[in-house]
């Protein structure tokens, strides 16, 4: 077993060790630390995520980028090969009806209905900054992030970025994990796109 695929099982038990209580309560100081951020004050857009399993939720977030009127959008995963495109949602009176625009996919995950008038472009319109959330089992204290190895981020971020910088736009990557997910050093690779920031329940890592 290879030390990527050696740490991801190391994170993954310590991720499913938290109580369901403790994540809870983890996603909700992280997402209220990034809500009254300069960075999420500043947003035109966010990219986030519906978390599966035993990941850090972003959910609070995402409904403040909604109430704060800001463009939100989730990401879909191609069935085949690490293509991921982003689509966007619109505020509803209640949760049922937000998640009403959403689908599992063949892992049980949540993603936004794909539809072709909601396909986020690169770069986004009217926005100068786009915050992206961004989920991973691993980050270290310098941004490096380690994904769970289909590189679906590590294709599209470069692209986003590349976008934002040929029209004057600014992207922060903002990694969204646990205390016990942040590790002194990680195994990466030349393609493992770092963070401009790491944020936990205890704040950020910049």
């Amino acid at each position: 077993m290879s030390d990527k695929n050696l740490l991801r099982r190391e994170m993954k038990l310590l991720r499913e060790s938290l109580s369901e209580e403790e994540r809870a309560f983890a996603s909700h100081k992280a997402c209220v630390c990034l809500i009254k951020s300069e960075l999420f004050l500043s947003a035109d857009i966010v990219l986030s995520y519906m978390a599966a399993g035993a990941e850090a939720d972003p959910f609070r977030l995402s409904a403040a980028a909604l109430t704060a009127f800001k463009m939100l959008a989730f990401p879909t995963c191609a069935k085949k090969g690490p293509a991921m495109d982003f689509y966007v949602v619109h505020g509803a009176e209640d949760e049922q009806s937000f998640l009403a625009q959403f689908s599992r996919n063949a892992f049980g995950i949540l993603e936004p209905i794909p539809l072709p008038s909601a396909r986020l472009s690169l770069p986004p319109v009217r926005a100068k900054n786009i915050l992206v959330v961004v989920p991973g089992l691993a980050f270290s204290p310098r941004g490096g992030r380690m994904g769970y190895g289909a590189g679906y981020y590590d294709r599209y971020l470069p692209e986003l970025k590349q976008k934002a910088f040929e029209h004057d736009c600014r992207v922060t990557l903002v990694g969204f994990c646990f205390d016990c997910q942040v590790c002194r050093k990680l195994p990466l690779e030349a393609h493992d796109v770092p963070m401009d920031y790491v944020l936990t329940q205890s704040g950020f890592i910049r």
